[in-house]
């Protein structure tokens, strides 16, 4: 059951008037509503010719069965709940109807940034080789409810940009890149000195309803940022060695 809100600043709170609950409604009346006692249904009744089997409404395979909202008042010196009545019918929710508090859901997640990847590992690389950058592409799953329906939203990796910090424009793809020998993204230095690589990664969102298979675009984007610890530029020299003479 939930409680109504109600406060008075500076006062302690009090019960709420009002106790809201969803439930499938039966056609038998609701028993048992006291303040402490759950809502009894056609289960209970004194009436078995009253009881119908009754599992809710019937949706689309894409839609989600909401529950009728009951109320009921609550008695301010007994702390006794009132007769039962709807406050909402029971309905078939799609995905265009939780699109907008989709998108501001997706808005507010807390999304892990990317993994970066660097081939050479060790803090250093050289110029005129190629400096091999790669992340991974794996979603983000995040279980919540939208207006009372249980939905999980996901974060889908759509875009990379990979800034070499050199004075160059930054990379765009819409692939993760690979490790050596199979990498497809890479940077060469034409210098020597220090740099810190940069990925920012832009996040598409996507949303379906529990226990169903489709998923709907949310609108919108996230964008995470990930750094390395910086990078020393060395370059290659080579050195003439005389053979040894032999005697």
């Amino acid at each position: 059951m939930l409680e109504g809100s109600s406060s008075n600043p500076g006062k302690e709170s009090a019960p709420s008037k009002w106790v809201y609950w969803r439930a499938t409604p039966e056609m038998c009346e609701l028993l048992g509503l006291t303040g402490s006692a759950e809502t009894q249904f056609a289960a209970a009744c004194a009436r078995p010719e009253a009881r119908v089997g009754y599992d809710g409404i019937e949706c689309e395979n894409d839609q989600f069965a909401m529950e009728a909202l009951f109320r009921a008042e609550r008695d301010p010196e007994t702390g006794e709940l009132g007769p039962a009545t709807i406050a909402g019918d029971e309905q078939c929710v799609s995905p265009a109807d939780l699109a907008e508090a989709a998108a501001r859901e997706f808005a507010s997640l807390k999304i892990r940034p990317s993994p970066l990847h660097v081939q050479p590992p060790d803090g250093w690389t050289l110029i005129n080789v190629d400096t091999i950058t790669y992340t991974e592409d794996t979603p983000q799953e995040f279980d919540t409810t939208l207006l009372g329906v249980p939905v999980t939203l996901r974060a889908v990796p759509a875009e990379y940009s990979w800034d070499y910090d050199d004075g160059t424009r930054p990379l765009v793809t819409d692939t993760p890149g690979a490790p050596y020998p199979n990498h497809t993204v890479a940077h060469t230095y034409s210098a020597p000195g220090t740099a810190t690589i940069t990925l920012d990664t832009t996040w598409a969102g996507q949303f379906r309803i529990a226990g169903t298979a489709t998923w709907t675009d949310v609108p919108g984007a996230a964008t995470t940022e990930t750094s390395t610890d910086e990078i020393t530029i060395h370059e290659a020299r080579t050195r003439l060695v005389e053979d040894p003479v032999d005697e």
